[in-house]
Protein backbone atom coordinates (compact mmCIF):
# COMPACT_ATOMS: atom_id res chain seq x y z
CA UNK A 1 0.00 0.00 0.00
CA UNK A 2 1.29 3.41 -0.80
CA UNK A 3 0.03 6.48 0.96
CA UNK A 4 -1.92 8.07 -1.87
CA UNK A 5 0.90 10.27 -3.13
CA UNK A 6 1.12 10.21 -6.92
CA UNK A 7 4.26 8.62 -8.29
CA UNK A 8 6.70 11.38 -9.09
CA UNK A 9 8.69 11.21 -12.25
CA UNK A 10 11.94 12.88 -11.42
CA UNK A 11 14.01 15.18 -13.60
CA UNK A 12 12.11 14.77 -16.80
CA UNK A 13 12.97 17.49 -19.27
CA UNK A 14 11.17 16.15 -22.32
CA UNK A 15 7.84 15.12 -20.81
CA UNK A 16 6.02 16.74 -17.95
CA UNK A 17 3.88 14.16 -16.16
CA UNK A 18 1.04 14.73 -13.74
CA UNK A 19 -1.35 12.24 -12.25
CA UNK A 20 -5.00 13.17 -11.89
CA UNK A 21 -6.84 10.20 -10.44
CA UNK A 22 -6.60 7.30 -12.90
CA UNK A 23 -5.33 9.67 -15.58
CA UNK A 24 -1.74 10.34 -16.50
CA UNK A 25 -1.39 13.72 -18.16
CA UNK A 26 1.76 13.81 -20.28
CA UNK A 27 2.91 17.12 -21.72
CA UNK A 28 5.74 16.99 -24.26
CA UNK A 29 7.98 20.02 -23.74
CA UNK A 30 9.76 20.08 -27.07
CA UNK A 31 11.01 18.07 -30.01
CA UNK A 32 13.99 15.75 -30.17
CA UNK A 33 15.96 18.48 -31.90
CA UNK A 34 16.35 20.04 -28.45
CA UNK A 35 17.17 16.79 -26.67
CA UNK A 36 19.38 13.78 -27.12
CA UNK A 37 17.67 10.85 -28.76
CA UNK A 38 18.77 8.50 -25.97
CA UNK A 39 17.21 10.79 -23.37
CA UNK A 40 13.88 10.63 -25.17
CA UNK A 41 13.97 6.83 -25.01
CA UNK A 42 14.94 6.81 -21.33
CA UNK A 43 12.22 9.26 -20.38
CA UNK A 44 9.58 7.54 -22.47
CA UNK A 45 10.40 4.28 -20.71
CA UNK A 46 10.09 5.98 -17.32
CA UNK A 47 6.67 7.28 -18.25
CA UNK A 48 5.64 3.88 -19.60
CA UNK A 49 6.60 2.27 -16.30
CA UNK A 50 4.04 4.45 -14.53
CA UNK A 51 1.41 2.28 -16.20
CA UNK A 52 2.62 -0.58 -14.03
CA UNK A 53 0.68 1.09 -11.23
CA UNK A 54 -2.78 -0.51 -11.17
CA UNK A 55 -4.52 2.80 -10.50
CA UNK A 56 -3.27 4.35 -13.75
CA UNK A 57 -5.75 3.69 -16.52
CA UNK A 58 -5.81 6.54 -19.02
CA UNK A 59 -3.31 8.79 -20.69
CA UNK A 60 -3.94 12.34 -21.86
CA UNK A 61 -1.31 13.87 -24.11
CA UNK A 62 -1.38 17.64 -23.59
CA UNK A 63 0.12 19.38 -26.62
CA UNK A 64 -0.15 22.92 -25.27
CA UNK A 65 3.63 23.39 -24.94
CA UNK A 66 4.65 22.35 -28.45
CA UNK A 67 3.89 23.46 -31.97
CA UNK A 68 5.97 20.73 -33.56
CA UNK A 69 6.92 17.16 -32.68
CA UNK A 70 9.20 14.92 -34.67
CA UNK A 71 8.73 11.24 -35.33
CA UNK A 72 10.86 10.14 -32.37
CA UNK A 73 8.70 11.91 -29.81
CA UNK A 74 5.53 10.97 -31.66
CA UNK A 75 6.71 7.36 -31.61
CA UNK A 76 7.23 7.44 -27.87
CA UNK A 77 3.79 9.03 -27.39
CA UNK A 78 2.20 6.31 -29.51
CA UNK A 79 3.78 3.69 -27.23
CA UNK A 80 2.09 5.42 -24.29
CA UNK A 81 -1.24 5.57 -26.08
CA UNK A 82 -1.02 1.90 -26.98
CA UNK A 83 -0.05 0.95 -23.43
CA UNK A 84 -3.12 2.72 -22.07
CA UNK A 85 -5.29 0.84 -24.52
CA UNK A 86 -3.66 -2.50 -23.66
CA UNK A 87 -4.35 -1.98 -19.98
CA UNK A 88 -8.01 -1.28 -20.69
CA UNK A 89 -7.77 2.48 -20.43
CA UNK A 90 -8.34 5.31 -22.83
CA UNK A 91 -5.94 7.63 -24.57
CA UNK A 92 -6.61 11.09 -25.96
CA UNK A 93 -4.86 14.25 -27.07
CA UNK A 94 -5.72 17.80 -26.07
CA UNK A 95 -4.61 21.41 -26.57
CA UNK A 96 -3.11 21.01 -30.02
CA UNK A 97 -2.33 24.21 -31.90
CA UNK A 98 -3.22 24.38 -35.58
CA UNK A 99 0.20 23.17 -36.68
CA UNK A 100 0.07 20.19 -34.31
CA UNK A 101 -3.45 19.38 -35.49
CA UNK A 102 -2.13 19.25 -39.03
CA UNK A 103 0.73 16.98 -38.00
CA UNK A 104 -1.70 14.65 -36.23
CA UNK A 105 -3.91 14.60 -39.33
CA UNK A 106 -0.95 13.89 -41.61
CA UNK A 107 0.16 10.87 -39.65
CA UNK A 108 -3.43 9.66 -39.25
CA UNK A 109 -2.91 9.49 -35.51
CA UNK A 110 -5.92 11.71 -34.96
CA UNK A 111 -8.21 9.04 -36.34
CA UNK A 112 -6.91 6.53 -33.81
CA UNK A 113 -6.98 8.74 -30.74
CA UNK A 114 -9.39 11.65 -30.32
CA UNK A 115 -8.25 15.22 -29.88
CA UNK A 116 -10.00 17.57 -27.45
CA UNK A 117 -9.71 21.34 -27.29
CA UNK A 118 -8.96 21.54 -23.59
CA UNK A 119 -7.51 19.37 -20.87
CA UNK A 120 -10.78 19.54 -18.94
CA UNK A 121 -12.67 18.15 -21.94
CA UNK A 122 -10.09 15.40 -22.33
CA UNK A 123 -10.31 14.43 -18.66
CA UNK A 124 -14.11 14.45 -18.83
CA UNK A 125 -13.98 12.24 -21.91
CA UNK A 126 -11.87 9.53 -20.26
CA UNK A 127 -13.55 9.69 -16.87
CA UNK A 128 -16.47 7.29 -16.62
CA UNK A 129 -19.66 9.07 -15.69
CA UNK A 130 -21.17 7.83 -12.49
Amino acid sequence: MHNGNPPMVENLEIFEVEQAGPNLVVTPLGSTLQFQYSNVQVEANKVLRLFDAPEIKNVIIDLSRVDYLDSIIIGSLIRLLQRARQTGGQAVFCNACENMQNILKCIKIGSLWPLFDTRDEAIAAVTPSE
